[in-house]
């Protein structure tokens, strides 16, 4: 889980530095990071709050969801708190991947 909040930071830290975010567009790796980053802290995150954390337009974060969510990746459910919002979420193969490759990261892979 370090790891995975160091890469969010520094994905952050570079658009920051060189000042144009649109240099480095990853709006689904961004959108995994995020949603990792949620569930190891055991946090939920809205569809519209993973869309901003893919650092893109709402638009480009629903449209990169819904690939996700066709990948198998993420899924989509309603808030049982508040049927108005919908939450997303890694799948267990999404969350099984994202393991895999920060383990492979860690392992220096």
């Amino acid at each position: 889980l370090a790891i995975a909040r160091q890469a969010y930071a520094l994905r952050r830290k570079r658009a920051a530095i060189f000042g144009n975010p649109d240099l480095f567009g990853e709006p689904a790796w961004d959108i995994l990071l995020d949603l990792f980053i949620a569930e190891g802290e055991g946090k939920s995150v809205s569809v519209s709050s993973a869309c901003i954390g893919s650092a893109a337009p709402a638009t480009t974060g629903l449209r990169w969801l819904s690939v996700l969510a066709d990948e198998g990746l993420v899924m989509r459910e309603n808030d049982p708190a508040d049927l108005r919002r919908v939450l997303v979420r890694l799948t267990p193969a999404g969350q099984a991947a994202m393991q895999r490759f920060f383990e492979a990261v860690e392992a220096g892979s």
